[in-house]
């Protein structure tokens, strides 16, 4: 059987952020959360320096190339309502948000979200099909950035387009660091139950349950039923379920996934949450854990709970920054994702990615321009995600067997290998030979089972992977990649094929 090759997705040029913000494409799109309606997909992100505030809305027919239709909020004008009291009930009803996160420049000095002019600064969106039909935006809103002065609530809108309309405020959190943080909503539901997993850096990553007829919190607690203990810490602000230095948290449910189990393929059930670790401008990157419960624990290959410490940590380490051998445009920083399934099946991990190539180039001083990436995700032997270190290019995941992965560039392929480091990794040279060995910059041996299945055994470390076609940016050509997961050390291994050797 022939494989099926993606074709040229011929991606919209990276560019840098103009005057012109409808024109900024896949560009200044920060903390990206997908929607699919009406055989359309719409990307929303956090509010972005040079465009109208309220949450931008990008849409696209292929899931390669985006334009800019909107805000989610429309917030122009609404500023001195706001700041005057009179946004209850108009204007998108979030003058409860803004009075909890109104913060004074003179209060912090400089990173102010929440004016007290009555501009806001939305982050992190996220936006589902909800059971009522109507479309359901959570969001959050802070104080200013550095801080924990934060809240997150639920809009609706007959349209994904908008506008919204707050219905409530699921959480709050205060300054001072001693809570979650009520930031980066994510929403997801299985066994016809709802959560929301949400916070940040302080506390770390929570999960509350939500009402699937309304989409609001299931138990009905406010913040001052917390305050004046009605309510304990643990009620108010859900179950911990990441620690540290985290943020942006995805829980995505699948059934029925295959694990090669003591020689024998079993069907799992797992919940997946995937978070972002360190400094979003240095060392960011993006982790996993997996339960077999919504509240978890979530734990890594090595059964641990996800924890970051000074930008390294537990948790499978999915992708960090790297790049492919030549290619002019590196992968820096990538993070904040969606975990994302089409109406066809296709599992995706839409995130945000920086570039240093206007550095490099010299125009520009800063890598400060958030591009959306999508990168397809299958599932190896032992039922944990891999990630395709290519962007999407409606590859599709089939049958793939030895002689096809030798025969695309005679086994020569190049490697990117993640450790807990967070320097950018540079791609090397292998090549697998016939007879099941790894020789090159890395020597090992592998070997290909299943449907697309490979095991890898390089430095004394087991990786257990997938084979699939892919767009070969850098290289301008369809070829095979390679992604797979360390079984001990929960490193990512990536090989693009190559004819660079």
């Amino acid at each position: 059987m022939a494989l099926y090759y993606p074709k040229n997705p011929r991606f919209n040029r990276l560019q840098m952020r103009t005057a012109d913000y409808t024109a900024w494409q896949e560009g200044c799109a920060h903390d990206p959360s997908l929607l699919e309606h009406d055989g359309k997909f719409y990307a929303y992100s956090t509010d972005t320096f040079g465009a109208p505030g309220g949450y931008q809305i990008r849409v696209s027919d292929d899931l390669l190339h985006w334009s800019y239709i909107g805000a989610a909020f429309r917030t122009e004008g609404i500023a001195p309502h706001y700041k005057k009291g009179e946004g209850r009930g108009k204007y998108g009803n979030l003058q409860e948000a803004y009075d909890w996160c109104v913060t004074s420049a003179r209060e912090v000095g400089y990173g102010v979200c929440t004016r007290t002019d009555g501009t806001m600064s939305f982050w992190a969106p996220n936006c589902v099909k909800g059971s009522d039909g109507k479309f359901w935006l959570y969001f959050c809103l802070t104080g200013y950035f550095g801080g924990s002065k934060s809240c997150i609530g639920l809009a609706k809108s007959d349209a994904p387009t908008g506008p919204f309309t707050c219905t409530g405020l699921l959480l709050k959190t205060p300054a001072g660091w001693r809570t979650p943080n009520a930031i980066d909503p994510q929403y997801f539901a299985a066994e016809g139950r709802s959560f929301l997993v949400y916070g940040s850096y302080g506390l770390g990553i929570h999960i509350i349950e939500l009402d699937p007829a309304t989409g609001l919190r299931k138990d009905g607690l406010t913040y001052d039923d917390f305050a004046a203990g009605r309510a304990s810490f643990a009620q108010y602000y859900g179950t911990p379920v990441a620690r540290g230095s985290v943020e942006g948290g995805v829980v995505r449910y699948h059934r029925d996934v295959p694990v090669l189990a003591d020689g024998k393929w079993v069907k799992k059930n797992y919940y997946y949450l995937m978070c972002s670790y360190g400094s979003l401008s240095s060392v960011y990157n993006m982790r996993c854990g997996r339960s077999e419960s919504p509240l978890g624990p979530y734990l890594d290959v090595n059964g641990n709970e996800l924890v970051c410490s000074t930008d390294i940590g537990t948790g499978n380490k999915m992708l960090g920054s790297f790049r492919w051998e030549e290619a002019p445009v590196d992968f820096f920083c990538p993070g904040h994702n969606d975990m994302f399934t089409t109406s066809r099946g296709v599992n995706l991990i839409a995130y945000h990615c920086r570039t240093n190539y206007f550095i490099e180039k010299g125009m520009s001083r800063s890598n400060n321009f958030h591009y959306l990436y999508l990168s397809q995700y299958a599932f190896n032997a032992d039922g944990w995600p891999v990630m395709n270190g290519n962007r999407y290019a409606c590859e599709e995941l089939q049958e793939v067997g030895e002689s096809e992965l030798l025969n695309i560039s005679a086994g020569k392929f190049e490697a990117v290998l993640f450790t807990q480091g967070a320097d950018t990794v540079r791609a090397k040279r292998v090549v697998l030979h016939k007879d099941g060995t790894l020789d090159g910059a890395y020597k090992g041996t592998w070997r290909m089972y299943g449907e697309h299945y490979i095991d890898l055994e390089v430095g004394g470390e087991q990786y257990a992977g997938v084979v699939m076609p892919a767009w070969i940016d850098d290289q301008n050509v369809a070829g095979l990649t390679v992604t797979a997961m360390g079984r001990v050390s929960g490193m990512a291994l990536l090989m693009n094929s190559t004819n660079r050797i």
